[in-house]
């Protein structure tokens, strides 16, 4: 069902999950009906959870969407795949991939520079385009260490376009033989921990701009959908994407 504006079915439905990167904002500024949206959701009493496919973890998300500009009354919280990971840890030793000189806030996580002392590689952002895929394959090559990947995103939006993301890395390592364990979207774990943030609603609808993390996500979860035709999806066909969700937007408007 395609739809014009958020407002036509926001009355149907007693809490939301937002994807955060591609719906609310690009990356750099919020998409200009992000703040009208979220003022009428908190008008109308409906709980928002942002959800994110996101290394770091949740603190510095919700950082980021306050310096964007949204009041920190606008939503419960900002999970990340990156907290759901960080309690599912424990106190392994990791080698870390991810962009460079960047903080993941994994505090209290044994962090070690050599993968040969490490008992985990944590996955966690992608450096690209400063780093190809081509090195990433010669990395792997030398090690058989189980991995966690905290971030499924196979593509992300920079100043260069879209690169590979953290997914891409991961699925070039499970490709190659490595064992993998994803956590965030469209996986379980990351949709439990949002739904108790907002106090599990009966009805809850997932939006965001990414089939295969969003959608696919939501509806594995038993939620409804909502796809916005920005980010990544931005310029497709919303008929040629998999799977389809329940209601298709061409922009995050009220």
């Amino acid at each position: 069902m395609h739809i014009k504006r958020l407002a036509e079915i926001a009355g149907r439905f007693d809490g939301m999950l937002i994807d955060q990167f591609g719906v609310i904002h690009d990356g750099e500024k919020l998409y200009p009906g992000t703040l009208d949206v979220l003022k009428n959701l908190q008008r109308l009493k409906i709980p928002v959870g942002v959800m994110t496919n996101s290394g770091k973890r949740s603190l510095a998300n919700r950082e980021r969407l306050l310096s964007l500009g949204v009041p920190r009354n606008f939503f419960v919280t900002a999970i990340s795949s990156g907290e759901v990971a960080y309690h599912m840890i424990g106190r392994k030793k990791a080698f870390v991939i991810g962009k460079a000189n960047e903080n993941y806030g994994f505090d209290g996580i044994p962090v070690v520079g050599d993968v040969a002392q490490a008992d985990v590689i944590l996955i966690l952002g992608s450096d690209a385009p400063n780093t190809t895929m081509a090195q990433y394959r010669d990395f792997f090559s030398s090690t058989s260490l189980p991995a966690i990947c905290c971030n499924p995103d196979k593509l992300m939006l920079t100043k260069q376009g879209l690169q590979p993301a953290p997914g891409a890395i991961a699925e070039l390592y499970e490709n190659m033989g490595g064992q993998v364990q994803w956590i965030g979207k469209p996986y379980g774990e990351i949709y439990a921990a949002a739904l108790k943030a907002i106090g599990n609603p009966h009805k809850v609808l997932c939006i965001g701009d990414s089939a295969e993390h969003d959608v696919a996500g939501g509806r594995g979860a038993g939620l409804a959908t909502l796809q916005v035709m920005t980010g990544i999806s931005a310029g497709l066909d919303p008929a040629t994407l998999h799977p389809q969700a329940d209601y298709v937007m061409d922009a995050f408007v009220w």
